[in-house]
């Protein structure tokens, strides 16, 4: 209870509200928001203590919810967690210490802790922003021998005139900034393509015999990651930098490799490697592969800051570049939209009409529009006639750059869509000997060498594009699915459907729903059979003559056939068109 004469006003704290409104203010701050894992970490860190979950902020829980590591993390073997924080604290100092800062409250990140802290920032015109006012005095009873101060009208005063005096000179900056030409948005600056130095690479094996060997190690990344079309490889003052070291531990090999950008020696991604071979020359030129294929992949650290750019614009009239069509190209190949592809085309186009021999963009636009024919085709179309222009245009690109592994995959799916699966594997098969490293080619020859019956060889290509991607677009996952339905493992067909279905309208939920009445999980079938019913085009053509434009395996349909009469589809809707009610159509 509070004595006679003390104040009873409580310490106030700032709203959810106003948290949110710093943390927006921090994560629109380019020293943040070019680093996606600072940005995430910041993010979460936030929200959860906002939801009162403080005592799961932990090393672990960051590492694996953030991160993406692995359950099995160890916070004392893998210093990421500690790293970004301490990175994420120094900037949160910089940004409120020099005056960034136009919010009410800040957000502190406390030495030695990772639940973050929440205060009003300190008044420039000395009371907290936002806080009630409140006369202490006038609630205080009088104490016996103090003496009361006279002075709070002149106090009173005096603080008017200095808010009459800030008032006019805002209004004088204020006028002076209206005569001045505006700054172009930030918004408005279109990325470029990513630039990346590779460092140097520590013998931490204890064998100095090695030093040699591992030395060649950086240059071999360097020449793996010059082999993809969107990054560009720079011997220095590139945005971000590469490095790490390899280790020997029971005669197996590790390499641990760390990514630093914005311009600051922070870590900004990190990735461990264990190649399986026990020699030092194939298990060190294996790791080269992997380690090039998670930087250089669409889904990798070095084109997060272009996409996190992309995913904020709110207007596509921005001028083309090769690099901003090839995020929108990104964008389409992760989740298979309509919209997304006409977008890309769009950009494309019209790079195109100003630049007609473009090979890149030449072999973008076939492959997209090759998708776009197919998706729209009904089974008695002649997919070769209508992708002529596609086929013409791939050719092209091929022809203008005959040592691009990119030009040639694309090639390929053009190829493959129409039906030529033949002529699609050549192609696919430059692509992977052009670029080892891109596992998109990887997995598209994987898949055609399937649809082909080289179910081995076709799974093996596919389970190895997953297991080096940590974050694998859906399609990815086709030929796993596929297979699973074909060798009757239930369960694992409706997993790997299930993350296909992400991005795929299709084949995703079809395997699913196929998959499930099988093995009793009626939840799936609840799930994805209006999905199915609900689809124009299996309306339009039927289910089974729709999904045979790819499904040329005939055991495939077979499977395909059967768990979907199981799962109730109408014997009549896998053969013909048929409403939205499941009904056929006269």
């Amino acid at each position: 209870m509070a004595e006679e004469g003390e104040s009873t006003v409580p310490e106030l704290a700032p709203s959810p509200d106003q948290v949110r409104a710093a943390l927006d203010e921090l994560l629109g701050w380019p020293g943040i928001s070019r680093s996606p894992q600072l940005t995430e970490l910041l993010r979460y860190v936030v929200e959860k203590t906002l939801g009162g979950e403080e005592g799961s902020i932990k090393a672990y829980s960051i590492a694996v919810d953030v991160f993406g590591r692995p359950q099995s993390f160890d916070p004392q073997a893998d210093p990421i967690v500690r790293v970004q924080a301490r990175r994420l604290r120094t900037l949160l100092e910089q940004f409120y210490d020099t005056g960034n800062s136009d919010s009410a409250v800040q957000i502190r990140l406390p030495l030695g802790r990772y639940v973050p802290e929440f205060g009003f920032a300190t008044p420039k015109g000395g009371e907290t922003p936002d806080a009630p006012q409140v006369d202490v005095a006038a609630h205080r009873r009088p104490v016996v021998g103090v003496p009361v101060w006279p002075s709070r009208r002149f106090f009173f005063n005096a603080l008017l005139g200095l808010c009459f005096t800030l008032v006019g000179v805002g209004l004088a900056v204020g006028l002076v900034r209206w005569s001045l030409p505006a700054r172009p948005s930030a918004a408005a600056t279109v990325p470029d393509f990513p630039s990346v130095t590779v460092g140097s690479f520590d013998n931490l094996t204890g064998e100095p015999g090695l030093d040699a060997t591992i030395a060649q190690f950086g240059p071999q990344l360097s020449a793996a990651l010059a082999k993809f079309d969107t990054i560009k490889v720079t011997p220095d003052a590139a945005t971000m930098v590469v490095h790490g070291s390899i280790e020997e531990k029971d005669g197996k090999f590790t390499v641990k490799a760390l990514l630093s950008g914005g311009g600051t020696t922070g870590i900004v991604w990190s990735t461990e490697i264990a190649p399986p071979s026990l020699d030092v020359g194939p298990a060190l030129s294996g790791a080269v592969v992997t380690l090039a294929a998670r930087l250089g992949n669409a889904s990798g650290p070095l084109h997060a800051p272009g996409r996190a750019w992309l995913a904020e614009q709110t207007s596509t009239t921005v001028l083309p570049t090769l690099y901003l069509c090839d995020l929108r190209y990104m964008t389409w190949r992760d989740n298979r939209r309509m919209s997304d592809a006409t977008t890309a085309i769009g950009c494309y186009d019209r790079l195109i009409a100003t630049d007609p021999d473009n090979a890149t963009a030449l072999a973008a636009v076939s492959g997209i529009k090759a998708w776009r024919d197919h998706y729209t085709a009904d089974p008695k179309t002649d997919l070769t006639k209508v992708m002529a222009e596609e086929t013409t245009a791939a050719a092209r690109a091929v022809s203008l750059q005959p040592a691009d592994a990119f030009v040639y995959e694309q090639q390929g799916l053009v190829l493959a869509r129409q039906g030529s699966l033949d002529a699609a594997l050549g192609a696919l098969g430059k692509a992977v000997e052009l670029n080892p490293a891109s596992m998109d080619a990887l997995a598209a020859n994987g898949l055609v060498l399937w649809l082909t019956q080289h179910y081995d060889d076709g799974n093996a290509l596919a389970e190895r594009t997953l297991s080096t991607i940590s974050s694998p677009p859906p399609w990815y996952y086709m030929t796993r699915a596929f297979e699973a339905l074909r060798e009757r493992r239930y369960y694992d067909a409706i997993v790997a459907a299930q993350a296909l279905a992400a991005g795929d309208e299709e084949y995703g939920p079809t395997v699913a729903l196929a998959a499930a009445p099988v093995i009793g999980r009626s939840d799936i079938v609840d799930r994805y059979k209006p999905e199915v019913l609900q689809n124009p085009v299996f309306q339009s053509n039927g289910i089974l003559p729709r999904l045979g434009l790819m499904m040329k395996p005939q055991v495939l349909l077979d499977r395909m056939h059967d768990g979907l009469v199981l799962a109730g589809i109408p014997p009549a809707d896998l053969t013909g068109p048929f409403s939205a009610d499941g009904t056929p159509r006269p």
